[in-house]
């Protein structure tokens, strides 16, 4: 995902489940433990940056990140991290801040501190915090905070870097709203039905929706005829009008059938008077 992109491009999913020999529940953070080096194996010349929730700013996840030649940018909330909030307020004389109006009325304030420990223990981890607090003002034009959230990355944080990270932060959204949202409410039918099943087959079957989905999302990003229709028609009513003209046409291509879609033959013009 990009801050300046909607699309969302899927790679392959580790699934949450038992493994062998396991008798707990598995859970996100050891599907992530096992995700992160396989992501690497797949994609060993990928530049990346791993975004997460506050679960994955803890030692073991950052020291995997880095162990795997990624950077990272995860949420970390004060309550997760008493240590970490005391050593910042320690050094408060040192914390940065970025005052930055906005068009619409609302003030951006930005605090960072880099080199702060991620916990107690005399090997922690050394990381970079920085936080976002969003103002919005009242009918009297007063300022009052809506928003406020907080991260710590590998990342040098400074003037010209602050807005580019939180900017990378917060499109971590992106992954529910324009991926899992749209699974499920936008034609793919993708429920929690997927995650049960003796087997493999619904895992297997929630792959091929995903991979569905990889191209679509390919689509959207080099394919004119699929871009056009985008603009037309709201995904669901998409896939209804491919349907349609499909049980009653056979097309010998993509691009013939989208090109029919967008611009039907006028059926009348030709027809005997």
């Amino acid at each position: 995902m990009h801050p300046q992109r909607r699309q969302v491009v899927p790679l392959m999913a580790e699934d949450i489940r038992n493994t062998d020999g396991q008798t707990k529940q598995d859970c996100e953070i050891n599907a992530a433990k096992r995700f992160l080096p396989t992501l690497r194996s797949d994609h060993p010349q990928l530049g990346m940056i791993i975004v997460g929730d506050s679960l994955f700013s803890k030692h073991p996840l950052v020291e995997l990140t880095r162990d795997n030649n990624m950077h990272f940018i995860f949420v970390a909330k004060p309550g997760d991290h008493k240590y970490m909030m005391q050593a910042i307020a320690a050094r408060q004389e040192e914390v940065q801040e970025l005052r930055m109006p906005q068009q619409n009325g609302h003030l951006f304030v930005y605090h960072w501190l880099n080199g702060v420990p991620l916990g107690a223990r005399a090997a922690a981890f050394r990381v970079n915090y920085f936080e976002l607090e969003i103002y919005a003002p009242d009918e009297n034009g007063q300022l009052h905070r809506t928003y406020r959230c907080t991260w710590v990355t590998d990342l040098a944080v400074q003037k010209t870097t602050i807005e580019h990270l939180v900017q990378g932060a917060r499109c971590r959204w992106k992954v529910e709203n324009e991926c899992f949202n749209t699974l499920k409410n936008q034609g793919y039918h993708l429920a929690h039905n997927f995650g049960h099943g003796a087997q493999f087959l619904s895992f297997n079957l929630y792959l091929l929706t995903l991979l569905a989905f990889l191209f679509h999302q390919i689509f959207e990003l080099t394919d004119a005829l699929y871009q056009t229709a985008r603009e037309r028609w709201a995904k669901r009513l998409l896939w209804e009008t491919l349907r349609s003209a499909i049980k009653f046409i056979l097309f010998v291509s993509w691009e013939q059938l989208l090109a029919h879609c967008l611009d039907p033959p006028d059926l009348y013009s030709s027809a005997p008077a």
